[in-house]
C-alpha cells in the first residue's frame, strides 16, 4: 500500500491553520513580558519573596510617570472575520458521516476498498490493501487511482491501467513502470457538514443563541472583546515601558525573580498540557526556541516582570494605590464566578492569595497611569 500513495499527500497542514487574532497567520508567536502581568497562574509553593517582602523604594527610584503618552488602534472587528470563523471552526465541529448505498461513487466520498496491484501480471510487494479507507479526491495515492473509482458502485471491481510517476521518490524502483490495480468498494461514505440555520444554531446550547444573528452577535462579540483587550495591553504595555525608562533599578532580590520564572513556566506548561504537547515540543512549535532558548528566555521575561512589579508597588507606595480589602474581596468574588469555583475556601485553596494582591495593586496603577496620561486612539477607518 505504501508504494502506490504519492510523497506529498492531503493534510500539509496548510487545512490546519489556526485563527491568531485577527484572520490566519502562520507566524511564530513572540513571548511578552506582560504574560506575568495577566497570568492567572497563582498557586503557592516553596520559598518565595514578594513585595510585601521588601521596600520597593530600595530597588527603583522612580522617575516622571505623569502625563505619560500611548497610542492603539482603536478596536476594530475585519470584515468576514465572524462568517469566516463559523464556517471553518464551527460548523465543522459538527460533520457527520454517513453512509450511501443509493448511488456510485463521487469526489469527496470516502470509498472504502480492497485493491491488489500487478506489474507484469505479478502482485508487487506494497500494492496490496483491504478494507482501505480512500477519500477520493484527496490525492493521496498515484495519479489515476482515485479518479479510476469515480462512477464505480458498491460490489463492484474495476481494472485501472496505471503508471508510477517519473521520477518516483517513495521507490524509486517503481519509477515510471506501468501497473494494473484491481480495486473492489466495498462501501461509500460521506462527510456531511451542518448548514447554518436558526435551527443548527439551537442545537449548539448557547446561552441567548437561537438564531443565525444571535450567534453571529456572539462571535462578533467575542472577537471585539479580544480586541479591546488588545488595545487596553498595547496601551499598558506602551506606558509600562515608557515608565521604566524612567527608572534606574538595583538587582531585585533573586528568590523573586525564580517566583515569575516558575510562574511563567506554569503559564506555558499549561499551554503545552492543553494541546497535548510537552513543553518543549510546545515552545518550538510556537515560539521556535529549544530547552536552552526558551529557559534563558524565562529568566529574562523573570527579571523584567520583577522590576515591573516593584516600579508599580513604588508608585503604589507614593500615590496611595495599594489595594483595599474590599478591592481583594471583590476579585476574589468575581474569579470564583468566572472560573467556577465551588467555593471561596476551594479557590483561596489553589490560590497564591498574595499575587493576587500584586495583580490588584497593578491594576491600581495603570488606572492612575491611564487617567494621568495622554492616550491616543488611532482610528483604522479609511477617509
Amino acid at each position: 500500500m505504501d508504494d502506490i500513495r504519492k510523497n506529498n499527500i492531503a493534510g500539509d497542514g496548510e487545512s490546519q491553520k489556526h485563527v491568531h487574532g485577527r484572520g490566519f497567520s502562520g507566524k511564530k508567536m513572540m513571548i511578552p513580558a506582560a504574560v506575568f502581568l495577566l497570568s492567572m497562574f497563582l498557586t503557592a509553593c516553596g520559598d518565595k519573596v514578594y513585595l510585601k517582602d521588601i521596600k520597593a523604594a530600595d530597588y527603583v527610584t522612580l522617575g516622571n510617570y505623569i502625563g505619560i503618552e500611548a497610542s492603539a488602534a482603536e478596536p476594530v472587528v475585519e470584515d468576514g472575520l465572524v462568517d469566516m470563523y463559523i464556517q471553518y471552526y464551527i460548523l465543522p465541529n459538527y460533520t457527520t458521516t454517513e453512509e450511501v448505498n443509493d448511488r456510485a461513487v463521487e469526489v469527496g466520498d470516502t470509498a472504502n476498498i480492497d485493491f491488489t496491484g500487478y506489474i507484469d501480471g505479478e502482485a508487487f510487494d506494497g500494492g496490496t490493501g483491504t478494507g482501505f479507507d480512500l477519500t477520493i479526491g484527496a490525492h493521496q495515492f498515484i495519479d489515476g487511482f482515485e479518479d479510476g473509482l469515480i462512477g464505480v458502485n458498491i460490489g463492484e471491481t474495476v481494472s485501472l491501467d496505471l503508471k508510477f510517476p517519473d521520477p518516483y521518490e517513495r521507490n524509486p524502483d517503481l519509477a515510471g513502470v506501468p501497473v494494473v490495480f484491481e480495486v473492489t468498494v466495498n462501501s461509500i461514505s460521506r462527510q456531511v457538514t451542518p448548514e447554518l440555520s436558526n435551527e443548527f444554531v439551537q442545537t449548539l446550547g448557547i446561552e441567548g443563541c437561537n438564531t443565525e444573528k444571535d450567534l453571529r452577535d456572539y462571535v462578533y462579540n467575542y472577537f471585539y472583546e479580544t480586541e479591546v483587550q488588545n488595545y487596553q495591553n498595547t496601551i499598558e504595555t506602551t506606558m509600562t515601558n515608557a515608565v521604566m525608562s524612567e527608572c534606574s533599578f538595583k538587582e531585585p532580590p533573586a528568590k523573586m525573580v525564580e517566583r515569575f520564572t516558575q510562574n511563567l513556566k506554569d503559564v506555558m506548561n499549561a499551554n503545552a498540557v492543553s494541546m497535548n504537547m510537552t513543553l518543549k515540543d510546545y515552545m518550538q512549535e510556537y515560539y521556535g526556541l529549544d530547552p536552552e532558548g526558551y529557559e534563558e528566555k524565562f529568566q529574562t521575561e523573570a527579571l523584567t516582570a520583577a522590576q515591573q512589579y516593584i516600579m508599580f508597588q513604588a508608585i503604589a507606595d507614593a500615590e496611595g494605590l495599594n489595594p483595599t480589602e474590599e478591592q481583594i474581596q471583590e476579585e476574589v468574588d468575581s474569579r470564583v464566578e468566572v472560573y467556577g469555583y465551588e467555593s471561596e475556601a476551594k479557590f483561596k485553596e489553589s490560590t497564591d492569595m498574595e499575587m493576587l494582591r500584586e495583580q490588584v495593586m497593578r491594576r491600581n496603577v495603570m488606572d492612575y497611569l491611564k487617567e494621568n496620561g495622554k492616550i491616543e486612539t488611532i482610528s483604522t477607518i479609511e477617509d
